[in-house]
């Protein structure tokens, strides 16, 4: 499946066309079905190269400028606005659209799962608290949740309170920019990680 057989719509239906379940939403988290990479899954020119913490900011800022509605099923373009450029309309969709990781064999983003350093597309590395920059993310894979779903946030620099995150949630809705305490909420199991490809 590749973007080039989608329809031509601003906002899509995805995996509703290709019969991929999303997994249930509860208190404002929720992730697709877990989707594991091909043996053949290859980059996307073009993505999945070098991109500085400024970038992956600006690009999130895409949407929380102006927010989509939260859906596993519906995607949307991005920074490219480019038609075929989509990007899932979730957590982990948004995250992929803002960090421009794209693989052959999920093209509108990767998921809460894949995102994560085994997940296997070897994309990040865990790190510490302390070494939080503006662009990490911080994540919490679904098998660290009590109810079996995970999710995905960007990390946008402490603030009083805690740190500003920038989201796609379903319990607010959609795309967001607010303060969160650490890790997340305060909900257990979150932990921040790298892109491998991101420069200061």
């Amino acid at each position: 499946m590749t973007d080039q057989a989608l329809t031509t719509p601003s906002r899509r239906s995805f995996f509703r066309g290709v019969g991929i379940a999303g997994a249930a939403a509860v208190t404002g988290v929720a992730v697709p079905t877990l989707l594991a990479p091909s043996a053949s899954a290859a980059p996307v020119p073009g993505y999945n190269e070098k991109i500085t913490r400024d970038r992956v900011i600006e690009r999130a800022m895409f949407w929380v400028d102006d927010p989509r509605a939260y859906s596993m099923e519906n995607f949307d373009i991005g920074p490219e606005e480019d038609s075929d450029i989509l990007w899932r309309m979730d957590c982990s969709g948004f995250v992929s659209m803002a960090l421009a990781v794209r693989f052959d064999d999920n093209p509108t983003g990767l998921t809460t799962e894949t995102l994560h350093p085994d997940g296997g597309y070897e994309i990040s590395h865990s790190i510490s608290k302390d070494d939080l920059l503006p662009g990490d993310f911080i994540l919490q894979k679904n098998a660290d949740s009590e109810s079996g779903v995970g999710h995905v946030v960007l990390f946008n620099g402490w603030v009083d309170g805690g740190y500003n995150v920038l989201e796609q949630s379903y319990g607010a809705g959609g795309t967001t920019s607010r303060t969160a305490s650490y890790p997340y909420d305060d909900l257990a199991h979150y932990h921040p990680f790298r892109y491998d490809l991101i420069v200061d």
